[in-house]
């Protein structure tokens, strides 16, 4: 089995097919209302029962001390399970999931958020440590691209603290879904963050220096919220479902090339420019109307008829798939070019798409440079496991059954992924060699940093 295969087999193919920027968000776990019955305690406590036999006992990423932890804390909550707010009920849960420190053990956010109120005015994105707002409403169109500073004075750094306790993983795969905490008041207020649960206040900073303090129209609990992640912000384009309302920060026409056409999964082009020929892949399962070995083996043949000396692999907005399918394929990329090979991540490149970087990486050290950010989890971490819907509160959780060690290959271990058993991944580490984030200067100037710098060392010479 696959990393994240069990997603694809739990109904969720269809959304991880058809739009690859916003995969992660899960729109399928299914219901993202909460049921009418939910905030009873007899329903928590049934929820509970399923967490702790489906989910907890299932899972494999808890150290000993986590586990204990998690237990601890799942008891005390089914003693409160009548006096909690349902919001603090489902967030505890996530904390409770986040204890393992495991990237692929998640309660799902997207699903989450549409569940709790949400602020209707600007939607936030992270950029190292910070948070920008990449779409505003009309009205609040000024402050697009702005640092989001406090809310309810609260520095930014404190609430980020918060929203971390959320999922597992590193840093900056947990900020990933941060901004889903920070643009629901309901949310803030069950964990302690801010006052109410029905207003907040939020500073940010404007590009020339000012600071802006707004209040926005709050959007009460919808299922029918635009699914989109912070990652699909990034791209100017708008979502079908957002309607004439919201303005980007970067128009549509001046984006780079690599933020164009969010809903293709797989791209590619002749840069004669840099004397290399780009690959860019945002996910490591077919789409809807692309079948991957199809467009790799496309790729391929391009590639080696250009003429190019060098070839970039766009790996940035990669949230994963199947390690299996890219695998004797990024094993070729070397050999059929005389310079190098620069593959592109970021801390969305994920699961599988960490496994492919490994194996190229592993497959010729020497001539294969990672550009950009660090990847958006560690080199060993578990995976694989099942979603879990409770049956009350319609929470999504996945569990995590199978380690992943790309640094020693899974030697000596009994509890790795047999795919990686079998083929190992032995990367001392997948540190960026050539350091190029995306700031948020660049981002409003329509430049990808990341290609710049792979265009800079090709003319130097490496």
């Amino acid at each position: 089995m696959s990393i994240f295969r069990t997603l694809l087999s739990a109904g969720f193919a269809a959304v991880l097919l058809a739009a690859p920027a916003v995969a992660q968000d899960h729109p399928g776990a299914q219901p993202t209302q909460t049921a009418p019955d939910a905030t009873s305690a007899e329903a928590r406590r049934a929820d509970i029962a399923v967490f702790r036999e489906r989910f907890l006992a299932a899972d494999r990423s808890y150290a000993a001390d986590a586990r204990a932890e998690a237990e601890r804390r799942l008891t005390v909550l089914e003693g409160e399970a009548g006096a909690v707010s349902q919001a603090y009920f489902e967030l505890e849960l996530a904390r409770i999931v986040a204890l393992a420190d495991n990237g692929h053990t998640a309660y799902f956010p997207g699903p989450r958020s549409r569940r709790f109120n949400r602020i209707d005015g600007v939607r936030l994105a992270p950029l190292g440590e910070d948070f920008f707002v990449l779409r505003a409403t009309e009205g609040n169109a000024d402050l697009l691209g702005a640092r989001l500073v406090a809310v309810d004075g609260h520095p930014i750094a404190d609430v980020r603290a918060v929203a971390r306790s959320l999922a597992g993983g590193v840093s900056s795969w947990r900020d990933r879904n941060a901004p889903y905490f920070f643009e629901s008041p309901e949310q803030m207020h069950a964990l302690g963050v801010i006052a109410s649960a029905e207003r907040a206040s939020y500073r940010f900073q404007l590009a020339n220096g000012r600071i802006v303090t707004r209040r926005f129209d709050i959007d009460p609990p919808n299922p029918n919220r635009v699914r989109a992640n912070s990652d699909r912000w990034f791209y100017p384009a708008p979502v079908a479902e957002e309607g004439g309302a919201w303005r980007a920060l970067l128009n549509a026409d001046a984006a780079p090339w690599s933020l164009r056409d969010p809903d293709q999964a797989f791209r590619m082009r002749d840069a004669p420019e840099m004397d290399a020929f780009v690959i860019e892949m945002r996910q490591n399962v077919s789409s809807d109307d692309v079948d991957i070995a199809e467009f790799m083996l496309d790729a391929l043949e391009a590639a080696r008829t250009s003429g190019r000396h060098n070839i970039v692999l766009d790996m940035r907005m990669n949230g994963g798939g199947d390690l299996n399918n890219t695998r004797a394929w990024v094993r070729r990329l070397p050999r059929i070019v005389t310079g190098k090979v620069y593959v592109l991540t970021s801390p969305y490149t994920f699961s599988a798409a960490i496994s492919t970087v490994g194996y190229l990486k592993q497959s010729a050290p020497d001539r294969v440079v990672i550009v950009g950010e660090h990847v958006g989890d560690r080199l060993n971490f578990f995976a694989e496991g099942d979603v879990i819907t409770l049956p009350h509160s319609g929470g999504a959780i996945l569990n995590a059954t199978e380690r992943h060690d790309y640094v020693t290959g899974c030697a000596g271990l009994d509890d790795c992924h047999g795919s990686v058993v079998r083929n190992p991944i032995r990367v001392p580490n997948l540190d960026v060699e050539i350091a190029a984030p995306w700031t948020i200067a660049a981002y409003r100037a329509g430049r990808d940093p990341a290609m710049e710098a792979v265009a800079a060392a090709i003319r130097a010479g490496g």
